[in-house]
């Protein structure tokens, strides 16, 4: 194979790329049939145990934008790898988040096919020459001279002050520049947007089959060693899927074929971008053309687990039942000994920061809320713009997909991220982007519930004689209520978003360090499985729903309240017979499945305050407020 080509790759190393694809789905497809079989189980559990949960008091808005609605437009400078220049394109972000980029807006206009769509999954957003550098030195290290020197012809030819970088690990880099700052700064919001909700789709998703499938993509890297969430994570489950496959691949085709890559240094690293590009495209090709089989596999084995278990439950939850004591008296006070002395130090700082930042987040999400919801009703008392109550209020509908508002609130996801960034390197976590962005997705949904309620109360509860006193009680009093609901929504939400958080940070460590000694033990009780349980009760599961309930125990300590079960999870075990009746958390918990903890259950992080708001008068935030539950 020649390596000075531009976007192509011989046969052979096309058969290459597919055959390595191959190899991991192979690999996946037992670790999704033995996925399938423990949630199953653990769902049957859950629908036979009485569960509580946080009621939510907000309205879920389950309308969505069309996703062909254009939702932003206009003519960006690009600048074109291939060519070595900066071009001025048209580009059109859809409600989908789907960018497309066209030669002209008159090409737009009249529906030609896009040059070129982007998938904004998988993306990091940077704004600085010196961190995209950055995101380069660590990616390939074996070209950071010739990165160092290719970048910087690059800058110093910006047309203009104003750039933003789009870059990922596998695809092309997209380098933009902008011809005012507040161009820049709408489209960084934008962008922002767009990769977040892409790369978190997944997990929004509340469905036994996304709960299978990424516990199969964690335990297919547990083999290999790498533990915990991290950017691969990100995307839909072909991505995800692509991404393992690539991981695994790197390392190889760097050390192989960089050496190799000819050419005068300044385009070398063009060379190996668009290599690694080509070779990612048929990686992603092969995965999808077979990931179909897998999700078919998957049905059908949930067919034959549902015929087989359920009539046989009570004698498969005696033998599993019998093989966690066996456990817990074998692995149990080694495991319990490891988090005392290497977790329940770390969790109490951890805790409090992550508390006081979730804590920030919120109090301004509700302040924001507050003032959106003012404006409206002072619009409505000031008799302006000739509108009827329900047209002025329906214009809040869009505001919580209104970038430039909203990002004030993500903007207090800063702190969050730095702090998470200092203790990652001693739990060896690299999920960092992925719970910031589950904590903005947060922010966006509470808001979202938040002005649909304001919006569908007003349009329940019109007043009786239509006087304007009386239509004046009405707005102030619903705006009292629909705060009165976020905060009890969003202090269930914090809450369950700091718990989350400490064990996507703890639980993978403890594995990590306890699998090598305790792993080994386990295949002694293999002939104590049932044969015929369809796979339902496996040793290896028990085990990590021993090692979950341990450092749930220790995250309870540091909370200090009482646990309760969320309602996603991909350590969603039931495992109140084996563990002394106390329910375990998430491990991967929804966007928006904060509203799985109760207020009622779970108190306030802190002092439990009062919020008064501007109509004067005072409403208790259910169970705690924001600005004073974390």
């Amino acid at each position: 194979m020649g390596l000075n080509f531009s976007a192509q790759l011989d046969s052979r190393m096309r058969e290459y790329l597919r055959g390595r694809a191959d190899e991991v789905l192979d690999d996946m497809q037992p670790l999704c049939r033995r996925c399938c079989a423990a949630a199953f189980l653990n769902q049957v559990c859950s629908e036979l145990e009485m569960q509580a949960s946080h009621a939510a008091q907000l309205l879920h808005n389950k309308e969505s934008r069309g996703t062909d609605q254009v939702i932003s437009s206009g003519y960006i400078m690009q600048y074109v790898e291939h060519k070595r220049k900066w071009k001025e394109k048209y580009f059109v972000m859809k409600a989908s988040y789907l960018l497309e980029c066209f030669e002209t807006k008159e090409a737009a206009q009249r529906g030609a096919r896009a040059d070129s769509e982007i998938r904004l999954s998988g993306y990091i957003l940077l704004n600085e020459v010196s961190a995209y550098r950055e995101m380069l030195h660590q990616s390939w290290p074996a070209l950071n001279g010739v990165a160092d020197s290719h970048l910087e012809e690059q800058h110093m030819s910006f047309p203009t002050r104003h750039q933003l970088f789009l870059w990922h690990a596998y695809r092309p880099h997209l380098l933009l520049s902008f011809r005012t700052e507040d161009d820049s700064h709408t489209w960084a919001m934008l962008l922002a947007d767009g990769v977040r909700c892409l790369n978190t789709v997944l997990f929004g998703r509340d469905s036994f089959e996304a709960r299978v499938f990424l516990e199969a993509v964690r335990g297919y890297r547990e083999q290999n060693g790498r533990y915990g969430i991290c950017d691969l994570y990100l995307g839909s489950e072909t991505e995800i899927l692509s991404n393992l496959v690539m991981e695994d691949l790197c390392p190889v085709l760097q050390s192989q074929l960089i050496p190799h890559v000819r050419g005068p240094e300044s385009k070398r690293k063009q060379t190996w971008l668009r290599m690694l590009g080509a070779m990612f495209d048929v990686v992603e090709g092969r995965v999808s053309e077979r990931f179909q089989a897998l999700v078919q596999d998957n049905v059908e084995q949930r067919q034959r687990l549902e015929r087989a278990v359920r009539p046989d439950l009570s004698q498969i939850l005696t033998s599993k039942k019998q093989l966690g004591h066996k456990l817990q008296a074998s692995v149990g006070e080694r495991v319990r000994d490891f988090c005392r002395a290497q977790v329940e130090p770390q969790l109490g700082p951890v805790w409090d920061a992550v508390a006081a930042s979730v804590r920030d987040l919120l109090a301004e999400t509700r302040t924001l809320l507050s003032q959106d919801v003012g404006d409206v009703i002072n619009t409505v008392k000031s008799g302006g713009d000739n509108c009827s109550l329900p047209e002025v209020s329906s214009r809040l509908l869009e505001f919580p997909r209104h970038s430039i508002q909203l990002h004030r609130c993500y903007k207090k996801t800063n702190e969050l991220e730095q702090y998470l960034g200092k203790v990652a390197p001693h739990f060896t976590f690299d999920g960092v982007h992925f719970l910031v962005q589950r904590a903005e997705n947060i922010v966006q949904q509470l808001m979202e519930d938040a002005v649909y309620t304001f919006q569908h109360m007003l349009a329940s509860m019109q007043p009786a004689t239509g006087l304007p006193a009386e239509t004046n009680q009405l707005l102030d009093n619903t705006r009292a209520l629909v705060l009165k609901k976020f905060d009890s929504d969003s202090n269930a939400a914090g809450r369950q978003f700091v718990r989350d958080t400490l064990l996507e940070l703890v639980l993978p460590y403890v594995l990590k360090n306890l699998d090598p000694v305790c792993k080994p033990e386990l295949p002694a009780y293999e002939a104590d499985v049932p044969v015929e349980d369809e796979g339902v009760i496996q040793i290896e599961s028990i085990y990590k729903e021993l090692v979950l309930h341990v450092v749930s125990e220790e995250i309870d300590k540091a909370m200090k309240v009482s646990s309760t079960r969320p309602e996603f999870s991909l350590y969603n075990e039931s495992v109140d017979s084996l563990w002394g009746g106390e329910p375990q958390h998430s491990i991967a918990q929804h966007s928006n499945s904060t509203r799985s903890t109760s207020p009622t259950d779970s108190p306030a992080l802190g002092t439990s305050e009062e919020h008064r708001d501007e109509t004067g008068s005072t409403s208790p935030s259910g169970n705690g407020t924001t600005t004073g539950a974390m």
